[in-house]
């Protein structure tokens, strides 16, 4: 195993971004409802799990082409405590996480709340859960976000992780433009080869303040496509903090994203986003660690994906040199949905300096202007922009 850490090991992230671009007495599975993508009906089981099978391949019926699949799950640990659950330690809590990736044949794993202190790690200790479970070796990536139940007996380093079955490659480390009670960030790596080179990113948004969620949803949204140009094997999964169909949880279907769990739970917050010009489709989605099988005030959602041919889409790229101050970022916003005059998408960093905002859902032609802190507008006239071109812009405020 290969652990990585954000920031505790934050200088190795530019090497790695330069060289790659407690006993339960209870079925540990979980389950709760279930929805099968694959058709217009949906299934469910009491509370127990989903006959239906997760493994990396299956053989269609009648001895037909084998089908390639690839589960994830997304979990908020709720950082080291253990109320509301069954278990004793986290050892057993762990334990039975590690138990459902295994019999669930899970591969990617998205984290929030993973916590940190002295004698106590959880990412650490749920890797090596799930590797004694699988007999497989397992990498992740963590990043710090802020000190959860400070000055309590519960005080830890909160952050977000990525897990995944084998090795990840082009770590990231995002943090927020836009931050509100408590600082979030966002970590994000390549996944191993049976996900054809998706990125997972996991992200845990703002709790209390509307309006820095919804620009990190955006931030995200955006941000993700910039990271996997020209491929945009964008997967997002974790807590945001709002439900379905919220401006939040909106932001992704704007930019092409596919809400795998769609349906799964009108009041839910954790959801699983793929771009629809990524390799694989979701077919299955349902909830897991449910009542007396609880591990943490949130349930797990897993998904299963199927390979399958990505959506042709039309890329369009704003591009700018123009830097802005230190601590303060550029966004854009147009007359052509997905961009709107009334609220921006940030722009993204690429290696090399130059800003991007990447889309594949504007069509035609589409005015637009950059704006600093998504509050200053560039000066001058609209920009003038057609969908599938770069447009590169040097805008003055």
């Amino acid at each position: 195993m290969s652990p990585a850490r954000f920031p505790i090991l934050f200088s190795l992230f530019a090497l790695f971004a330069a060289c790659a671009e407690g006993s339960a007495t209870t079925d540990p599975s979980g389950a709760g409802g279930t929805i099968n993508l694959s058709s217009s009906s949906s299934s469910s089981a009491s509370n127990s799990s989903s006959a239906s099978s997760s493994a990396s391949s299956s053989s269609g019926e009648g001895g037909g082409p084998s089908v390639k699949t690839n589960s994830l799950l997304s979990l908020n640990l709720h950082c080291l405590r253990l109320d509301g659950t069954i278990y004793a330690t986290n050892a057993d809590r762990f334990a039975a996480i590690a138990a459902l990736v295994a019999k669930r044949d899970v591969s990617a794993i998205a984290l929030q709340e993973a916590c940190f202190r002295p004698g106590e790690d959880a990412i650490s200790e749920l890797e090596a859960a799930i590797e004694k479970a699988t007999m497989a070796s397992w990498e992740y990536v963590w990043a710090f976000a802020h000190i959860a139940w400070e000055g309590t007996p519960d005080q830890a380093d909160e952050g977000v992780a990525v897990l995944a079955r084998g090795d990840i490659t082009n770590l990231m480390h995002h943090e927020h433009v836009v931050q509100g009670s408590l600082h979030r960030v966002a970590t994000s790596a390549r996944l191993p080869s049976e996900w054809a080179d998706m990125r997972l990113t996991s992200v845990h948004f703002e709790v209390f303040e509307e309006s820095a969620r919804k620009m990190q949803a955006r931030d995200i949204a955006a941000g993700g496509l910039v990271d996997t140009d020209p491929i945009l094997g964008a997967l997002v999964a974790g807590d945001f903090n709002d439900i379905e169909g919220s401006a939040t949880h909106s932001a992704f279907p704007a930019m092409g994203y596919i809400a795998a769990n769609a349906g799964l739970d009108p009041a839910g917050i954790d959801h699983v986003m793929i771009h629809r010009a990524s390799p694989f489709r979701p077919i299955k989605s349902e909830k897991v660690f449910l009542g007396a099988e609880a591990v943490s005030d949130h349930p797990g959602i897993l998904v299963v994906f199927e390979a399958a041919q990505g959506d042709n889409v039309t890329i369009t790229r704003v591009q700018t040199l123009v830097n802005p101050p230190e601590n303060q970022f550029l966004s854009i916003r147009g007359n052509v949905a997905p961009l709107t005059w009334d609220l921006g998408f940030p722009l993204h960093q690429k290696p090399g300096g130059s800003r991007f905002f990447v889309t594949t859902e504007l069509q035609g032609n589409f005015e637009f202007k950059l704006l600093l802190n998504d509050q200053t507008w560039q000066l001058g006239p609209n920009e003038l922009g057609t969908a599938g071109m770069v447009q590169t812009v040097m805008p003055s405020f």
